[in-house]
């Protein structure tokens, strides 16, 4: 069933009744409808921005929502206020949509938790909440679900903006063996000193790291060419095999990377991107391990 834009417009002004801010949100680009007005057309303004924090959230409810296909919830933290986010998944005529709906819930039994109400403290609070559902609890880069929001509206943002993204995906050499010789906890200690290197050598406040599963993490650089991205990539695998402590036997440690460059013209999806550099991985594997696959 969908929706016209007219009657999402009737049902935006009944649930303003409700909720202190109701706005309509396009998850991929984050544009805002306007309330008020003419909803068929953007308006300058990114949803992002009424957190004051300059970029889109780790932890976007709007693109979970659209994924999700369900209502999800979130807590987030505007100057001196704790708000509660409702994200409500909407198919209208030309796409589908999320109307997030907001109310102020900072002296409510929800954070009772919060001892100190200092404005530092209750913005951390709320952090931390958050970074708990988009965070690896081993490594502490980002998990999946960041993955499979956040890659998407890269995505849609080069082809926006028209510029390349270039994804990788690496693992540890051999990681199996580590496991089976030195035992689970050494692995993961393993597991985190790579996290490490990869997560501080990558450049970029819109560059980011994510734990694919197992020892797999994928890399994402932000307006990136093939060029620098190979250079970057060539530059984590030295880092590996020069700074990661070797085992007992006093082998280095070795790494294997995947890489693929997506143009603004390229019309790849997420699932497609991510198969294509798995492949790569493999095939790195395939030729000799400790190097960099990309075509």
């Amino acid at each position: 069933m969908h929706i016209n834009m007219n009657e999402l417009k009737q049902h935006v002004e009944f649930l303003r009744k409700m909720y202190q801010v109701v706005r309509i949100v396009e998850p991929s680009t984050k544009k805002v409808f306007l309330n008020e007005g003419d909803l068929s057309t953007y308006k300058d303004g990114f949803c992002y921005l009424f957190w004051e924090n300059g970029s889109y959230c780790e932890n976007c409810i709007s693109t979970r929502a659209r994924m999700e296909n369900d209502i999800v919830y979130k807590l987030e933290y505007a100057p001196d206020k704790v708000i509660m986010v409702t994200a409500m998944p909407i198919k209208t005529e030309e796409k589908v949509v999320v109307i997030e709906m907001l109310k102020e819930i900072t002296d409510s039994m929800v954070i009772d938790t919060v001892d100190n109400r200092d404005k530092e403290v209750m913005k951390d609070y709320i952090m931390n909440i958050n970074n708990m559902i988009v965070r690896d609890e081993l490594t502490g880069v980002f998990n999946r679900r960041f993955l499979n929001e956040r890659l998407p509206v890269d995505i849609a943002q080069s082809k926006i903006y028209k510029y390349p993204i270039t994804i990788i995906i690496s693992d540890i050499d051999y990681f199996r063996e580590i496991n089976n010789t030195y035992g689970h906890l050494e692995g993961d200690k393993k597991l985190k000193e790579y996290a490490n290197i990869l997560s501080n050598n990558i450049g970029g406040k819109k560059n980011w790291v994510a734990r694919y599963g197992g020892d797999e993490f994928i890399v994402c650089l932000v307006d990136t060419g093939k060029e620098e991205g190979i250079k970057i990539a060539n530059e984590l695998r030295n880092k590996v095999f020069k700074e990661m402590l070797p085992l007992e036997d006093n082998k280095p440690i070795s790494s294997s990377f995947g890489l693929y460059t997506l143009l603004p013209e390229d019309l790849k999806t997420a699932e497609e991107l991510v198969e294509i550099v798995d492949f790569y991985l493999y095939k790195a594997k395939e030729e000799g391990r400790n190097r960099i696959y990309a075509e």
